[in-house]
C-alpha cells in the first residue's frame, strides 16, 4: 500500500510513500520547485539585511566622526 505525497505548500504530487517512508514523513513536505523558490527567498532577505547593515554602520560612522569634530572645537572657558 503507498500513499500519495503531495508538497505543503502548492498541492503538486511529489510521489507515492511506501509503508516504510510513512515514518519519516511529518505533512511538511515541498517539492523541489518549492524548496528552491523558499531558497532564493532566503538568500534575498540576506542580501537585504547585509545592504541594511552596512547602511547603518554608515550612519554610526558619518555620526561618530561628526561629533568627534564638534568635541574638538569646544572652547574652554576663561573661569576653569
Amino acid at each position: 500500500m503507498s500513499v500519495k505525497i503531495f508538497c505543503n505548500s502548492c498541492q503538486k504530487y511529489i510521489k507515492d510513500a511506501d509503508k516504510n517512508e510513512l515514518k519519516s514523513l511529518d505533512g511538511n513536505e515541498i517539492c523541489e520547485t518549492c524548496l528552491k523558490f523558499t531558497l532564493n527567498k532566503i538568500e534575498e532577505i540576506k542580501s537585504v539585511a547585509r545592504k541594511g547593515v552596512v547602511q547603518i554602520e554608515r550612519a554610526r560612522d558619518t555620526a561618530l566622526v561628526d561629533l568627534d569634530r564638534s568635541i574638538r572645537k569646544v572652547i574652554h572657558s576663561d573661569e576653569e
